[in-house]
């Protein structure tokens, strides 16, 4: 993908939560079957890997980490994440509506 295009990816990292980061981790080990090959697809080390999967949850991935792991998973789910994000998108509108 473009540079164009991490650059969007970017920016919908920032409104993502916390939890959903972790989620979108542990989809991409499903993918891959282990931390060896997700941290060489996502250019992320093995121990900031473990970090965020850690049990005690004191650490979760970044705006940029988080867009490392939706430009994984845009190339091998496509579909699937952009259904992730708009129901993101829907629940976030259902929120604001409640104001």
């Amino acid at each position: 993908m473009s540079k164009e295009s991490f650059e969007v990816v970017q920016l919908i990292a920032q409104y993502i939560p916390n939890e959903q980061r972790i989620s979108l981790l542990k989809t991409l080990l499903e993918v891959y079957g282990s931390i060896y090959k997700t941290s060489k697809v996502t250019r992320i080390s093995r121990p900031a890997l473990y970090r965020y999967l850690a049990s005690d949850k004191k650490s979760y991935p970044n705006d940029e980490i988080t867009a490392r792991l939706l430009m994984a998973l845009l190339e091998i789910k496509r579909s699937w994440i952009k259904d992730q994000l708009r129901q993101l998108a829907k629940d976030f509108n259902e929120l604001i509506n409640k104001l």
